[in-house]
């Protein structure tokens, strides 16, 4: 019995080993990626929005009015890519914290072009 424990052992240990949750290693974050999949639809991919989107949203955001550029924080910005606003739907559970923040500068600087 002892030998059998012994021998059965080390597969327990190896198959414990099998249930980690770790990710792997991190991965560079292009937002400009993010961007692409994920806003463009709706923002254009200038950020300047989608003419044929702003007749049925007229409230669609224009990254680059100077009265969004100094109104809207990233703070305000990380919140409404977090929860969605207005008709557009939150990224919150679809992107990390880091991500959100990466995709928060895109957008600022598609607003200065």
């Amino acid at each position: 019995m002892k030998s059998l424990l012994l021998a059965v052992s080390p597969l327990l240990l190896l198959a414990a080993g099998c249930t980690t949750t770790d990710a792997g290693p991190a991965m560079p974050v292009d937002p400009s990626v993010i961007y692409a999949q994920m806003c463009a639809r709706c923002h254009g991919i200038d950020g300047h929005g989608d003419p044929q989107m702003k007749q049925t949203m007229p409230t669609l955001r224009d990254f680059s009015d100077p009265e969004v550029r100094t109104r809207v924080t990233n703070d305000d910005i990380e919140q409404v890519i977090m929860a969605g606003k207005n008709q557009m739907p939150g990224f919150g559970a679809a992107l990390s914290l880091p991500k959100i923040q990466a995709l928060t500068g895109h957008v600022r600087r598609l607003g200065g072009k």
